[in-house]
């Protein structure tokens, strides 16, 4: 941040000064006047044609397809990576510097020495400075405090939720379908597991309604879940128990429609509506009080892969994370959506977890580089990101954090995971004081915010009326 402008100066200088020294693209790979439009071609194709276009040495066309998938998932950090490489084997260095320059930005850590494509744009004192700003952003900041360490049999924890009644956490696990109790000093110990007798999967979230004196759990059988049968194999369903003795009250299915599915995160707001994110479909579903089966709730085409999920403080709004697209902020009545606004300097990429703290949205990023938690500021419509504050980046204790809980000014959460690891270690959870974070504010932001003031100070908005914009229905 510091260097914004200076580096943005160089940019618009150094453009100028090696737009002449670029070499053009029919001298590369396919010649301009046989290129291929890649527009309108899908993700998968577009993967494909990277790799065939890598492998062909046709660099020009591997850009176009860089540039088409950026373009269609603006948040992945592995494109942007690859666009710079791309541009490098072009010696197009302007292109390059601002990707770079674009990536730092967002607070991105990745080292372009360390590949070799990306001779031909190293050696001057923009790149230099640049790649060792990236390379800098991996460095730890902030602090998280361990709260406790599960045993290393426990495989696979996936979900956390608070339980005032016992005054402890409550971990569900994937590979064994367990509920565990873990109390305030570390201390665990099995409330639940899936067995023949009960009929539970994998528990993969959970949700507490201590006031109905109720818990509910994702679950769905699938290959992680070792106890499932092959006639299972991609069924979830919503379990409703009663909290206090863990009795099994109800199950909703997921409607049989031929697809897998697997339940994930579960919110319930102030009238006892309970939404879950089904992240193989995906899509949300809802589960109204007094009704007896679930229903589809919401969807979008541009949805990936759905992971965290929570309500306003309000109970209006519900935001909901995408791995790949960011954070979707869905009006609950009318089930119109925006998705979430912010500054450019924010990558809203990697989201697993996703919880509410007052007029503020605390994101666990782990599908980036560097893992970090942040605090987003929102805007009195809670629809803008209007300031950032990182609460935590690239700990020692973080690898692949997931998922968490809000209580009071601190967010508990799951520094790390078994995903993808071999040899996994015992899972911890940790704690960020979450009010003690300085926040960045973006100057363009901010000027909009002071305009929003002005405009609801003269009685032309009231906070919270609707969602700005025209929104986007639900399918």
């Amino acid at each position: 941040m510091i260097f914004r402008s200076t580096i943005v100066a160089c940019c618009i200088w150094l453009s100028a000064a090696v737009q002449a020294q670029a070499i053009d693209p029919e001298d590369i790979g396919t010649p301009a006047t046989a290129r291929q439009d890649v527009s309108k071609l899908s993700v998968p194709e577009l993967r494909k044609k990277v790799s065939e276009a890598y492998q062909a040495e046709n660099f020009t066309l591997l850009r176009d397809a860089l540039v088409a998938l950026g373009n269609l998932r603006p948040y992945n950090s592995e494109y942007m990576f690859q666009l710079v490489l791309a541009n490098a084997l072009l010696d197009d260095k302007a292109a390059a510097y601002d990707t770079m320059l674009k990536m730092q930005r967002q607070g991105l850590s990745y080292d372009f020495d360390k590949a070799p494509e990306s001779q031909n744009i190293r050696g001057t004192e923009l790149y230099e400075h640049l790649n060792g700003l990236m390379v800098s952003a991996a460095n730890p900041l902030g602090d998280a405090s361990v709260v406790a360490r599960l045993a290393a049999e426990v495989l696979l924890p996936d979900s956390i939720a608070w339980d005032a009644s016992r005054e402890a956490f409550l971990v569900g696990t994937i590979t064994d379908g367990l509920i565990l109790q873990v109390d305030a000093d570390g201390q665990s110990r099995e409330l639940l597991r899936a067995s023949e007798e009960n009929g539970l999967w994998g528990v993969y979230g959970l949700a507490v309604d201590s006031a109905r004196n109720r818990l509910y759990a994702s679950s769905a059988s699938n290959p992680q879940f070792r106890g499932g049968k092959k006639e299972d194999q991609g069924r979830s369903m919503l379990v409703e128990f009663q909290l206090d003795t863990m009795e099994i009250l109800h199950r909703y299915p997921v409607p049989a429609d031929g697809r897998p599915h697997i339940l994930g995160k579960l919110v319930i707001d102030p009238a006892g509506k309970i939404f879950a994110t089904d992240a193989l479909l995906p899509m949300v579903y809802v589960l109204e009080p007094g009704e007896p089966a679930l229903r589809p709730y919401f969807n979008q085409p541009y949805f990936v892969s759905l992971r965290g999920m929570d309500l306003s403080e309000n109970g209006r709004l519900l935001y909901l994370a995408d791995h790949e697209m960011g954070i979707t902020v869905i009006e609950i009545a009318s089930a119109r959506s925006v998705r979430l606004k912010g500054p450019e300097t924010l990558n809203l990429g990697g989201i697993d977890g996703l919880s509410v703290w007052g007029n503020s949205l605390v994101i666990v990023q782990s599908g980036i580089s560097p893992q970090r938690v942040m605090r987003l500021d929102l805007d009195p419509t809670g629809t803008s990101v209007s300031a950032i504050a990182p609460m935590a980046v690239a700990l020692d204790i973080f690898d692949t954090p997931r998922y968490g809980e809000v209580r009071g000014d601190e967010f508990f959460f799951l520094a790390n995971s078994h995903w993808g690891k071999d040899e996994p270690s015992a899972v911890t959870i940790a704690r960020i004081n979450i009010a003690e974070t300085p926040t960045m504010v973006d100057p363009q932001l901010e000027q909009l915010l002071d305009q929003y003031r002005k405009s609801q100070a003269a009685g032309m908005v009231r906070p919270g009326d609707s969602l700005p914009g025209e929104g986007e229905k639900k399918d």
